[in-house]
């Protein structure tokens, strides 16, 4: 045992430090084929934390003998490899242990959980206090709660979706000084304790003071801190539901009608896949999927309507009524089902998780490029991603598109899933060409890789000025001034602060 794991093993006991091979693999093989990742770095120790005096002893710890830390939360692997490490000297800080859910408040509609607490895990204690999360579409079980808040996941329902942080709300983190800080209403005056006895929610992310310090924490990739509580937005859970949709074979014609819907506020669940997304989210094996995607349009925009309480079938109805004006106004058809579907299988969609990643259902494996554009240009990004992918001889019957309104429709999600067989290698590599040449042509066409993970935040800060990397730079400087914290994420390279 080296004197390095030795003062680990003081701090957290020997049963929560590991360098061995075999636990070692366990969490390189977790990002080590995402093509995002330049060149796949094996940890040198993996260590389990519960407590923050842990936490922040090992930040001490690794500021001593220069080592980087990479905070993970999640039971199943990032898919965009925000765990992978981008330097030497490398400790795999696992905080899945930290899973306490501290409240469900009903009342104020939110709740406060630590990082290790899992979708799998706080669904149904949720909707048992009549809320839901607002969440991405269909996550994996194991995934961590608080992670798809810090990365900023697209939700679901975009009209409850006001601003980009959303549905973070305050945070709990420690610096890479070591500092502990606590963003928004949560910073005080008082207790955590004090401020609940008071009748306090931690619900206003904003402050303390003018500056807004958890919006430099959220997508940072935990190269700013190591974030050991979030409190959630939540909203009510409707006891009433309506399902609605539009599919057609034009996509702008769906667009056109979806800017209306957005415009009035109208809907809850609004997102647009094509045939085979929306087949892997309904069906479990490829020769289902394939049946399935053959009998729909290639395109479908999903609706979902919910009512609560005494008036919620009266608010169903008046909607659906509005919606079929608006409609036939427009010479559209509105559907109350798809063929060979179950609505009660789309509502399950919303607010359940899934063992099964819906991405990982047709070939085997996804790999994904997403950004930040607006709806209206998301049919020229698709044309020119379509165009890319002919040129490569790929299937583009193995390409999923999955468009999701974001801000209340200021702007939106545009996904694009290649779909492969991992244990193809040919395939394998022909793919790794397809997603860095499409990567980059998107980049260049206006897409805003607004997460940019891996060889993408090389790409991205390429196409910056200058100074926006320096000004980065200086406020990481002041927040983890020996740069331990994910050394080599985004900007921040070795000797970078």
């Amino acid at each position: 045992m080296t004197n390095f794991q030795a003062k680990l093993v003081e701090i957290v006991g020997a049963e929560n430090v590991s360098n061995d091979a075999a636990v070692l693999d366990t969490y390189f093989k977790r990002y080590s084929r995402n093509f995002l990742v330049k060149t796949p770095i094996k940890p040198q120790f993996v260590v389990t934390v519960q407590n923050i005096d842990a936490i922040q002893r090992i930040i001490k710890l690794a500021n001593d003998e220069d080592f980087s830390i990479v905070p993970i939360s999640s039971k199943t692997r990032d898919a965009n490899a925000a765990d992978a490490p981008h330097a030497d000297k490398v400790i795999i800080l696992d905080l899945s242990q930290m899973n306490e859910i501290k409240y469900i408040d009903t009342r104020n509609r939110m709740c406060m959980i630590e990082p290790g607490v899992t979708f799998e895990q706080l669904l149904p204690l949720v909707k048992n206090a009549g809320l839901r999360l607002l969440m991405p579409l269909l996550p994996a079980c194991g995934r961590s709660v608080v992670t798809t808040a810090l990365e900023r996941e697209p939700i679901i329902i975009p009209k409850y979706h006001w601003d980009a942080s959303d549905p973070l709300l305050c945070t709990e983190v420690i610096f890479g000084t070591g500092d502990l800080f606590r963003t928004g209403t949560a910073a005080g005056p008082g207790t955590i304790e004090e401020q609940r006895a008071s009748g306090q929610a931690q619900v206003n992310p904003l402050g303390p003071t003018q500056f807004d310090p958890f919006r430099l924490i959220q997508s940072a990739q935990g190269s700013i801190g190591i974030v050991t509580w979030i409190s959630l937005k939540c909203e009510l859970l409707p006891d009433t539901r309506k399902m609605l949709y539009m599919q057609s074979e034009n996509l702008d014609e769906i667009i056109e009608f979806l800017y209306m819907l957005l415009k009035r506020r109208f809907g809850d669940e609004l997102f647009i896949v094509n045939d085979l997304n929306l087949a892997s989210l309904l069906r479990d094996s490829q020769a289902d999927i394939d049946k399935l995607r053959k009998s729909i349009p290639t395109w479908t925009l999903i609706i979902g309507l919910g009512g609560r309480g005494t008036f919620g079938k009266d608010k169903i109805e008046f909607l659906v009524d509005e919606l079929t004006d608006i409609a036939k106004e427009h010479r559209i058809k509105l559907l109350s089902e798809i063929k060979n579907v179950s609505n009660d299988d789309v509502i399950k969609l919303f607010q359940n998780c899934t063992d099964n990643p819906w991405r990982s259902r047709y070939l085997g494996e996804s790999q994904d490029i997403f950004f930040i554009t607006t709806l209206d240009k998301t049919p020229q990004f698709i044309d020119s991603f379509k165009k890319i992918v002919e040129s490569t001889r790929y299937s583009i019957d193995h390409i999923g598109i999955y468009i999701q309104p974001l801000v209340q429709g200021c702007n939106c999600h545009c996904e694009f899933n290649i779909y492969y067989d991992p244990a193809d290698n040919t395939s394998r590599e022909n793919i790794k060409t397809l997603f860095k040449d499409a990567s980059t042509a998107l980049m260049e066409k206006g897409a805003f890789f607004s997460r940019p993970y891996g060889l993408w935040a090389d790409e991205v800060y390429k196409r910056v000025s200058p100074t926006v990397a320096e000004s980065l730079q200086k406020v990481k400087a002041i927040f983890d001034p020996k740069n331990i914290l994910n050394r080599g994420a985004l900007c921040f390279k070795e000797g970078s602060a």
